[in-house]
């Protein structure tokens, strides 16, 4: 992984001390250099990249699709809900036309089918667990197998009730049972969806793709950044003046920032003043401030005007 901002504030430094060097008589002057606030786009989960239709220098708004994990077990989870949320609806309907006998041994199965999956799944859980904690299966397994697990539990308790729901005499517990499990049914496919969704990541802000960390066919974890993104209102002039100035800025304020290669000075509004006093930064420093103690100031500077991270800038209200 590429250091965008490292490398631009060493470059920005090299250029201002050639910058400070040349000032003429000396004269004091409030240096900084251009920074980015940049916004990196990372997957939710983890998984291999199958689709990236951006690449670096791209301008994207907001929303705009950036990458996809590869989706296969999500999508077959989202047609399994949709499938158990029509049958949980359709017993609904069934039961809302009239009465119709126990089936209590097909719940008894059903509760039984349950118990099993709950054995074998409370087993590979005490299997799993210790070898997490000793570092031999990642941690991706153990929350596999905690799902596999609650789920599980989850299908007794419910075959449970079933069973108890069946039994009771009266037609209003049956129904309200089975609308209960209908809305049950569209929890797990809006969750089954969420997680779909999570697969197909879009940019968050509007402005220029900077850097691509990982490319279709890599793998990724979750939260590790994949792309770096410019925003359109990221630039900010970071500059440095002496404590005999410092009364003169406030927040909210506007200062005049220059900058070589831009024909008139740019209006930057003050965002942020350092409440501590430090040495001027080395790449920053000339001869009349090196042993002065400085604080840091940050100004927004719009956007659109053709300015980079690291070019270096004269600050001055």
């Amino acid at each position: 992984m590429k250091h965008v901002a490292e490398i631009r504030t060493l470059i920005a430094g090299a250029c201002l001390i050639s910058l400070a060097a040349c000032t003429p008589n000396d004269e004091p002057v409030h240096l900084g250099y251009i920074e980015a606030d940049w916004t990196y786009v990372a997957a939710p989960a983890a998984g291999r990249i199958v689709e990236q239709p951006v690449k670096e220098g791209d301008r994207v708004d907001a929303g705009t699709f950036l990458f996809r994990l590869d989706s296969t077990a999500e999508e077959a989870a989202v047609s399994e809900a949709s499938s158990r949320l029509s049958q949980a609806m359709a017993q609904a309907d069934d039961l809302s036309t009239g009465a119709r006998p126990p089936e209590m041994k097909r719940l008894e199965a059903q509760l039984s089918a349950a118990r099993a999956r709950l054995a074998k799944a409370t087993s590979e859980r005490d299997r799993i667990l210790p070898l997490v904690e000793q570092g031999y299966a990642p941690k991706s397994q153990r929350d596999t197998v905690e799902a596999e697990f609650d789920a599980a539990m989850a299908a007794v308790h419910a075959a449970e009730q079933d069973l108890k729901v069946a039994a009771l005499p009266a037609r209003d517990a049956t129904r309200e049972a089975a609308q209960a499990a209908t809305q049950s049914a569209e929890a797990a496919k809006t969750a089954a969806e969420y997680r779909l969704n999570e697969r197909r990541t879009v940019a968050p802000v509007s402005g220029r793709i900077e850097e691509v960390f990982f490319r279709t066919g890599e793998f990724v974890n979750p939260g590790t950044p994949v792309i770096a993104i410019l925003p359109d209102s990221g630039l900010k002039a970071r500059f440095y003046v002496p404590e005999t100035d410092l009364s003169q800025l406030k927040v909210g304020e506007t200062v005049s920032v220059t900058v070589d290669g831009i024909p008139s000075p740019v209006n930057a509004e003050i965002t942020f003043i350092a409440h501590e006093a430090e040495f001027a930064p080395p790449v920053i420093y000339a001869r009349h401030s090196r042993e002065k103690l400085v604080f840091m100031v940050e100004a927004r500077v719009p956007p659109g005007i053709g300015l980079h991270p690291g070019l270096p800038v004269e600050v001055n209200w």
